[in-house]
């Protein structure tokens, strides 16, 4: 056993749920949780209660994102009615793409319409990808119009092998088409259900071991391109209603249900840093941050318990042996998790 060194991952894909929801999270405990998991940079989600889809709006988050102990990016959000915003935040530092929702999800950001989804792909005249939440056939849509205006695609959370499939060969026909998968989807089928109940319950949803089986396969043949949390806490009480809210925790495990997947023969330690840095760092041009680092020994073991930094308290993954958690996380020179503890506020 040996602590080794790596890049201070990113994650590109989380819900803070600051403004409007931080009874759930906030960006304090959101990038407390992030440093926790060996985060150092994420990119938060335009679906709030009010959604980030104008420029006064994505000013005011990345004011309330002031108090976070990691660096914070964002995507502006769209319903289709709001493209005439898109000139004046697509060239911010602090936007790093589109998030386009063609299913249903948690938010008012649906759009289904074609004619809509036309004009949004039109009117983002921008290098910086569109994210696409978009399964079966809204996925074959959306390819098809980033083809047409030739924009760079991003695909977010692949869950099924149809999926993987669509990306393979949009990739092998050369269009510019990039995908992540969430740790969740890696680890867990729709089996998970019947003993987690709503704790369970995200959206894409869980799919069947065949569907995992692909999502492994995609990483290794480079159709995947990215690890993404889609971090989404939501509180107990949401999670055990009748209709549970979408949506889990994620920051705290994702390295190491990684590094699970290395130590279980899935994938190699290199493409560790592959799926959670390098290739996050290209497709999203996200900065250089100087002299930052986190250290951790990916053979040793531990067990998710709580307690968690993220406010919602609780993961789907509690009691899992996982490898590999973060002991020292550094963001330009200074030490931030030292032992395994957050040392500084």
């Amino acid at each position: 056993m040996s602590i080794e060194r790596f890049p201070g991952f990113i994650d590109v894909h989380v819900h803070l749920r600051e403004p409007g929801a931080t009874h759930k999270e906030d960006f304090y405990t959101g990038s407390r949780a992030a440093i926790a998991g060996g985060f150092t940079f994420m990119v938060d989600m335009p679906n709030n209660p009010t959604p980030t889809i104008t420029k006064e709006r994505l000013e005011e988050k990345v004011d309330l994102s002031k108090k976070a102990l990691c660096d914070i990016g964002f995507h502006f959000g769209t319903n289709g009615h709001n493209t005439e915003e898109f000139a004046k935040i697509w060239d911010s530092p602090s936007v790093f793409g589109l998030k386009l929702y063609c299913n249903h999800t948690t938010g008012e950001m649906l759009i289904e319409d074609k004619d809509l989804l036309d004009k949004v792909f039109s009117a983002w005249n921008s290098l910086k990808p569109i994210l696409v939440h978009a399964e079966g056939a809204q996925l074959e849509m959306a390819l098809a119009f980033a083809l047409k205006y030739q924009r760079r695609l991003h695909v977010c959370h692949i869950s099924q092998a149809i999926e993987v499939e669509l990306v393979r060969k949009a990739k092998a026909s050369g269009q510019p088409v990039t995908a992540g998968v969430c740790p969740h989807h890696l680890y867990m089928t729709g089996d998970a259900r019947e003993k987690l109940k709503g704790y369970a319950m995200m959206k894409p949803p869980l799919g069947t071991q065949e569907d995992m089986d692909a999502l492994w396969v995609g990483i290794n043949d480079g159709t995947i391109d990215i690890v993404e949390t889609d971090h989404a806490p939501h509180t107990r009480e949401e999670k055990e209603k009748e209709q549970p809210a979408f949506g889990v925790p994620g920051l705290e495990t994702a390295v190491g249900l990684l590094f699970k997947g290395v130590k279980d023969g899935r994938i190699q330690k290199e493409q560790v840093t592959k799926l959670l840095y390098s290739m996050p760092k290209q497709i999203f041009n996200i900065p250089d941050q100087g002299d930052t680092y986190i250290e951790l020994d990916p053979d040793k073991e531990y067990v998710v318990t709580p307690p968690y930094e993220t406010k919602c308290g609780w993961s789907p993954f509690e009691g899992m042996t996982l490898y590999g958690k973060p002991e020292t996380v550094v963001i330009r020179g200074k030490k931030i998790v030292e032992n395994g503890k957050i040392v500084t506020n």
